[in-house]
């Protein structure tokens, strides 16, 4: 647990233990999770590798762990931040790890962003991708 708080670029000991309590389905890793899911400001990556960010990893592990729904309003309510700051990245940002939780109440999410964005076909074509994804999600669950 010494791990997560170990300083590093961009949060990298965060994530590695965070994948490490994931990977060892460790009911340890709730309260690191959701700490990390909640925390906007510290830095992060903006890659395309897997886990790239501490707050998708945490969403991660809260899946593993069967908390998912615990997370669920803590990202809602930074993607309505950010809906009402009009900041694009953090709404698909937060976007993806709604689909991420794949909790069953992120489908009003998909209807924010469809109400946000109707007139904007390639943010809609974006949204849209989300939701098959997040549908595909639920169906696993």
């Amino acid at each position: 647990m010494i791990l997560k708080t170990k300083p590093s670029w961009k949060n990298q000991s965060l994530i590695s233990a965070l994948n490490g309590l994931k990977e060892l389905g460790d009911p340890r890793g709730f309260d690191v999770a959701l700490a990390a899911l909640s925390d906007s400001n510290a830095p992060h990556w903006t890659l395309a590798t897997p886990t790239w960010d501490h707050r998708l990893a945490a969403a991660e592990t809260l899946v593993v762990l069967g908390k998912a729904n615990e997370g669920y309003s803590v990202i809602l309510n930074q993607l309505k931040k950010s809906l009402a700051e009009n900041d694009i990245n953090d709404i698909f940002y937060n976007a993806l790890q709604i689909k991420t939780l794949a909790d069953p109440r992120g489908s009003e999410v998909f209807t924010l962003l469809k109400e946000k964005f109707k007139n904007n076909d390639n943010a809609m074509a974006s949204v849209n991708q989300l939701e098959a994804q997040f549908t595909n999600a639920l169906k696993k669950n």
